[in-house]
């Protein structure tokens, strides 16, 4: 069991041994103490049952890390499309007509394979 503090974060991590698995094949946990303010505090109370606030914050925080990796590579592709690299999609028509012939060749495709039937 290790104990470390950083900040306004306690962290308690419980580990039995194995590499990132507890003996009931779960992921193992960590226990961490966050401060937080008040009103958020009441608001996660009235909306998460006693007893799963952990489960409530696991949540929250697997989409809000989704969201953030999301946002990142935004950020790190913002600027890589560039017009002149792509002339036959200069107006939104063109663009329109690129994805209505991806999706009719999908469809065609689907239908070669037996994967969907013609509409």
């Amino acid at each position: 069991m290790t104990n470390t503090t950083n900040g306004s974060i306690v962290s308690k991590i419980s580990d039995n041994g194995s590499k990132g698995m507890n003996m009931t094949g779960k992921n193992r946990t960590e226990k961490m103490s966050v401060t937080l303010p008040g009103k958020l505090a009441g608001e996660i109370r009235s909306i998460a049952a006693q007893g799963e606030i952990s489960a409530f914050f696991t949540e929250a925080l697997e989409h809000y890390l989704v969201y953030r990796k999301q946002a990142e590579a935004f950020k790190k592709g913002f600027g890589a499309w560039s017009d002149d690299n792509h002339p036959e999609l200069a107006t939104p028509e063109d663009s329109a007509a690129f994805v209505r012939a991806g999706r009719e060749a999908d469809k065609k495709r689907l239908f070669k394979t037996g994967g969907a039937h013609d509409r």
